[in-house]
């Protein structure tokens, strides 16, 4: 949910901003002094990896942003800090974390925003360190339960290509879509599909971008999947892929184990 934010020109202290949703978004209007913006997730104390993405303008950036440390902020984000990166990642402690959101300074007329888009994952149970592996492993039974009920894309598919972004550390994944089983899309967002529609036979198929860390060397594999993505800081970010063949083993024991907190469909 946007965050509308705004001080007076002649404010210049720290404004403190408690935040407990799992995603969100601020935009503070006209930037003056900082604000000091404290990260939790909801109804729980668990550790976190979060992510932020910082939406302005280059030519009238309007915010820098630090983390803070033990006993002193560390540098986050800067225009000028000579990175490619649009998405900055840190890992919460004792289930918190505090961001410092520094205005830049400007004439006070100008009409400025600093827009910046968060998103916490929950660490598993008993974790205090992100583990850049557990992106890539297979999904267990449960998680595959849950994240076909809970992803805002299921769909099968096959894909068609590829495309590595260095500067992102991610890989993009199209993907020709051949069965869209649920495509839910935020409020204001661009849609990845152009229609719910499955297309007649003879139409070519529709095509979705899903991303994927890096790391986890995804690559062009051969026949059809199940695709489960949500939406993160404005992407589809896959979550888990079983081949169509395995998920459509697991749909009945997965039901008659009580596993299932929605229809499961192949």
């Amino acid at each position: 949910m946007p965050l509308g934010l705004s001080t007076s020109s002649s404010e210049r202290g720290v404004t403190p901003v408690y935040l407990r949703c799992r995603a969100g978004r601020i935009a503070w209007l006209y930037p003056r002094g900082a604000l000091r913006v404290l990260l939790r997730l909801p109804g729980q104390d668990r550790d976190f990896r979060a992510c932020v993405r910082v939406r302005e303008d280059k030519k009238r950036p309007a915010a820098r942003l630090f983390l803070e440390g033990p006993r002193s902020l560390l540098k986050l984000y800067s225009h000028d800090d000579g990175s490619m990166k649009s998405i900055r990642c840190f890992n919460s402690k004792n289930g918190q974390a505090a961001i410092y959101v520094e205005a830049i300074e400007n004439d006070g007329v100008t009409k400025m925003v600093a827009d910046i888009e968060y998103d916490l994952q929950p660490l598993p149970r008993g974790v205090h360190a992100y583990d850049p592996s557990e992106e890539c492993r297979p999904c267990t039974s449960e998680e595959l339960a849950h994240a076909f009920c809970t992803s805002d894309l299921v769909t099968r598919g096959i894909i068609h290509g590829v495309e590595n972004h260095l500067d992102e550390e991610l890989s993009q994944m199209s993907v020709k879509i051949t069965r869209l089983i649920r495509h839910t899309v935020e409020e204001n967002a661009a849609q990845d599909i152009e229609t719910n529609n499955i297309p007649d036979e003879g139409e070519s198929l529709k095509k979705v971008t899903i991303s994927v860390a890096q790391h986890c060397g995804v690559t062009h594999g051969i026949g059809e999947f199940v695709f489960m993505a949500r939406r993160k800081l404005g992407e589809l970010t896959l979550q888990c892929a079983p081949r169509l063949e395995d998920w459509a083993k697991l749909i009945s024991s997965l039901s008659e184990e009580g596993k299932a907190h929605c229809v499961l469909r192949s």
